[in-house]
């Protein structure tokens, strides 16, 4: 580090907002963070044990997916109780045409990012397919990594009955899990694509069991994804944890979006239970749109309010200096 550096380092704690506009990555403040420092500051940091509390007094969860540090501190800030960084980072983040091309290093690095923004939310990770398949043993080590290096709390797994012993064996040295039944999305060639899952008799009393045998194994947690909602009220009523829905109606005990889904950035199918709650793509597209046009016509930046100046007399000293 020089000394140019470290002069600006030291000069960080005196700069006055109106210095720090001349910086465009400058970071704010907490007392400069308004409405969002405020709701955080009402707010108590979220444990498994008060997510119980919330299923027991009938006050809904609300989950989000968030895969970087400016999602993740969305989250904080806005009331998310959970924040997941949801395997779905494949497809919406890195570009990926499945959740099965996403790594566990890939997913360590966005894990590390999303728990520097996301404090008070309970903050779950989705875990990778191929990392916790092979044995329990192998789980857990990719499990330990994802607590230690990447900060978070606690794991999300997709499977059924089959996955007990594995989420047994987690639980065993305290580390939390939540798990995933109903449509598997690592799973989605297996199942012929991204289909509802407990439509019939038979499928719906698998969904049932693998609740109930992922509950007895010891998950704080589980997601029903895809299943009618007739079969994710009778699952939550029939567990002691709460229930998690995407797509499994209304009586869940909480419920989880995709960031991308209700923010409308995502391009490719929405699925019937998504809702848009905001209209980021039509924004962005119009930002960057503008931006592009305005520097194509030279209307920006403009020298008045969006350029530097330079005193005449230094100016006139530079051009005698030079050839």
């Amino acid at each position: 580090m020089t000394r140019n550096m470290l002069s600006a380092l030291s000069l960080r704690p005196a700069l006055s907002p109106v210095a720090r506009r001349w910086m465009s990555a400058w970071p704010s403040d907490k007392k400069e963070t308004g409405i969002a420092s405020e709701r955080s500051a009402r707010r108590k940091k979220v444990t498994i044990q008060h997510l119980h509390q919330m299923r027991q007094s009938g006050t809904p969860i609300a989950m989000v997916t968030a895969y970087d540090f400016p999602t993740g501190r969305a989250c904080d800030s806005y009331g998310a109780d959970i924040t997941l960084v949801g395997d779905s980072l494949a497809q919406v983040c890195l570009g990926y045409d499945s959740t099965t091309k996403l790594t566990l290093d890939e997913m360590l690095h966005h894990c590390r990012a999303v728990a520097r923004g996301s404090k008070l939310p309970f903050l779950v990770a989705d875990m990778p397919f191929g990392s916790y398949h092979t044995s329990p043993e192998e789980a857990v080590r990719n499990a330990v990594r994802l607590v230690q290096e990447g900060g978070v709390e606690a794991v999300k797994l997709e499977g059924g009955e089959e996955i007990a012993p594995t989420v047994r064996r987690l639980t065993s040295i305290g580390i939390p899990v939540m798990a995933h039944v109903g449509l598997l999305p690592q799973r989605h060639t297996a199942l012929s694509g991204y289909r509802v899952q407990g439509k019939d008799a038979a499928s719906a009393r698998s969904v049932y069991n693998s609740a109930l045998a992922l509950e007895d194994a010891g998950a704080f947690s589980v997601v029903l994804e895809a299943i009618p909602h007739i079969l994710g009220t009778h699952i939550t009523n029939k567990l002691s944890v709460p229930t998690i829905g995407i797509g499994a109606g209304p009586n869940t005990s909480g419920q989880v979006l995709v960031w991308d889904d209700l923010m409308a950035r995502w391009h490719g199918h929405k699925a019937k239970f998504v809702r848009r709650f905001a209209d980021v793509q039509t924004e962005e597209m119009k930002g960057v749109s503008a931006y592009v046009n305005a520097v194509k016509t030279r209307a920006f930046p403009e020298v008045v309010n969006e350029s530097y100046e330079m005193d005449e007399t230094e100016w006139r000293q530079f051009l005698e200096g030079v050839v």
